[in-house]
């Protein structure tokens, strides 16, 4: 028979409670900063996945903005439809697009963009304004049906394209 042993408790005794107590909050600390540099990685990430899905989808936004009110003003002359139906149609893209830029100033004014993205914002407010321009001097042409409204509307239309294309990095 072996010699019996005094048995130790982990309850018992201060010394080994606050020996627990010290090593659980060393454990703590160790999980939470790997919790948080774990993380910072993948916010990153995931940062730059959503300004990546922004950027494309919003510059697809303004080309189909652009390609609508080309659509509206071929089909305008081509009398599909009258003067207050394609009134109406231009005036809901003039209000949509100036929705936009409005978010788009939102988005700069939280000043959480990096130096690039804030630029890219900024680029886009001022192709954001050609599109309204372009817009608006369609609805002028559909108002009045003038040939200098059609020629305002042609020369705002081939602006506003050339800056969609170099703001997406479209060729020629």
């Amino acid at each position: 028979m072996r010699p019996s042993r005094p048995h130790k408790r982990l309850t018992a005794g201060r010394p080994l409670a606050h020996k627990l107590r010290h090593m659980n909050s060393k454990l703590l600390f160790s999980v939470l900063a790997a919790a948080v540099f774990a993380g910072a990685p993948l916010c990153r990430a995931a940062d730059t996945a959503l300004l990546n899905t922004l950027g494309y989808t919003t510059g697809q936004s303004v080309l189909l903005t652009h390609m609508a009110v080309g659509t509206l003003a071929d089909a305008f002359v081509a009398k599909t439809y009258k003067s207050g139906q394609a009134t109406e149609f231009v005036t809901t893209y003039i209000n949509i697009t100036t929705g936009m830029k409005g978010q788009m100033h939102k988005l700069l004014d939280a000043d959480t963009l990096s130096k690039e993205d804030a630029q890219f914002i900024r680029n886009t407010i001022d192709v954001l304004d050609s599109v309204l321009d372009e817009s608006r001097a369609l609805k002028a042409f559909v108002g009045s049906g003038d040939d200098a409204d059609a020629t305002a509307y042609d020369k705002a239309r081939k602006k506003a394209l050339r800056e969609i294309k170099t703001l997406l990095g479209m060729k020629d």
